[in-house]
């Protein structure tokens, strides 16, 4: 295991109680700023870190590999994509519990420590969430109700600035209940930050890696809840998060020059179709703790 620098007093133990995992894509300012994060949070449990680089010959891995000795990099041999990416990492780690965590997080001293708190708790949660801020402290839409077939349409095209339009995408994003101030049930959460319990994978498996960007974690969500696990929205514990939606677009042609937004449109087609007719899992009102 790779030797933890002086500098962090918790050591990395042989049964770390947390993996992080963070798939990367031509990132080497934001990974830089997230370890640095990490190292300076001082976290009261034992983990392991992985990175996987899904742009090999960047300069990222090596330069993580000098930096961050601690850390596993891991190099995927070409862009896999997001859920393939954290299934290389995730079928190494060894901690009871995954924490994805994309790049573009910002983590602070104790604010995980209150998600694993949380899921020791309650043995029957399958993934947890944190509340995602924007750095300006504003709160960004992280839970999810797992979408009718128009939402895509809504939120990528003008669409969406209809009155139905606004009304299925406010749904979609459960701004009707938002904010909460307990934690709350939900049908799936925003993959840039979830805790995941490496059991309930080990029963449901990995991230369906048909999906190459967008909608895998709505499918991973789905899953846990068809094996009657609970998915999370924990408001106690916050991250900021660098947000930028690659994939808006608002006319429809416009998609063929966005690379983001044809690989939503075709997972968003794959979704659909592989869960089309069968009845929502989570159709039940959503309890607080």
């Amino acid at each position: 295991m790779p030797e933890r620098p002086s500098n962090i007093s918790q050591p990395l133990g042989p049964n770390p109680k947390v993996s992080f995992v963070t798939v990367c894509y031509k990132t080497p300012g934001l990974i830089r700023l997230l370890l640095k994060g990490v190292e300076a949070s001082d976290f009261k449990f034992d983990f392991e870190f992985f990175l996987v680089d899904n742009a090999p010959g960047d300069g990222t891995g090596d330069m993580v590999r000098q930096r961050f000795p601690w850390v596993q990099v891991i190099d995927a041999p070409r862009n896999i994509g997001f859920g393939a990416g954290n299934n290389l990492a995730i079928k190494k780690a060894l901690g009871q519990y995954i924490m994805l965590l994309n790049p573009d997080i910002t983590v602070f001293a104790g604010e995980l420590e209150k998600l694993v708190k949380f899921m020791d708790e309650h043995p029957d949660v399958a993934f947890c969430g944190p509340a995602l801020n924007n750095p300006d402290g504003t709160r960004q839409d992280s839970c999810y109700r797992f979408p009718h077939w128009t939402i895509p349409f809504y939120r990528r095209t003008v669409l969406g600035r209809l009155p139905r339009g606004r009304r299925a995408v406010s749904r979609y994003l459960m701004r009707d209940v938002m904010p909460v101030q307990k934690p709350i049930e939900t049908d799936a959460l925003m993959g840039s930050a979830i805790m995941m319990k490496k059991t309930v994978l080990d029963e449901i498996g990995l991230f369906d890696e048909k999906y190459f960007m967008y909608f895998e974690e709505l499918d991973i969500c789905r899953r846990a809840w068809e094996k009657r696990w609970r998915v999370v929205y924990f408001p106690h514990s916050r991250l900021v998060h660098y947000h930028r939606r690659e994939s808006k677009v608002e006319w429809p042609w416009k998609i063929i020059t966005n690379r983001p937004a044809r690989a939503h449109i075709v997972s968003a087609l794959y979704y659909f179709r592989k869960y089309w007719g069968k009845p929502n899992p989570h159709a039940n009102e959503r309890p607080v703790f």
